[in-house]
């Protein structure tokens, strides 16, 4: 039986250059039954998708007026550094990213107030440096939703 995973997606909007960073849950699932563990990357795929769609009607529209495009930049199913994103959403973070040694889109996020702060957590986290984290990391500056926030009320913003 697989457990419950966290998984964080950053998506990338053109030509503004927006970004929305998603936390999802992937419910556990029998490893023995793939059609249990499709439903399980199912169910995070919809809640991904829903918040997107709210995000973009709710908030991107009415903010920026222009057509846009997204791509998904960034996925990471351990663990972040930094306890931001492990809070509510409907909020705007900084957040780290770095490439792995897997290459696109995986990464390794996490929040801090410098770069030297991002890495020396990742430092300390054997189950990140398993992954082979790359320097430099980037810093960016996304709208942050959870599949815990109910998409209504406020938006504050933080960073």
């Amino acid at each position: 039986m697989s457990a419950p995973i966290k998984i964080f997606r950053l998506f990338s909007y053109q030509p503004c250059g927006h970004e929305l960073l998603v936390r999802v849950v992937r419910p556990a699932a029998s490893n023995a039954d793939q059609g249990a563990l499709d439903a399980a990357d199912g169910v995070a795929d919809s809640a991904t998708e829903h918040l997107r769609a709210w995000w973009e009607q709710w908030r991107l529209q009415p903010e920026c007026p222009h057509q846009h495009t997204s791509s998904l930049a960034a996925e990471m199913q351990e663990e972040p550094v930094g306890e931001d994103l492990f809070g509510s959403g409907r909020r705007h973070l900084a957040v780290w990213a770095a490439r792995t040694k897997y290459g696109a889109p995986w990464m390794v996020l996490g929040t801090a107030t410098a770069e030297a702060e991002f890495w020396q957590q990742v430092q300390d986290d054997y189950a990140l440096l398993s992954l082979g984290p790359l320097a430099p990391a980037e810093l960016h500056h996304v709208h942050f939703l959870t599949d815990e926030d109910a998409p209504s009320g406020r938006w504050s913003c933080r960073a």
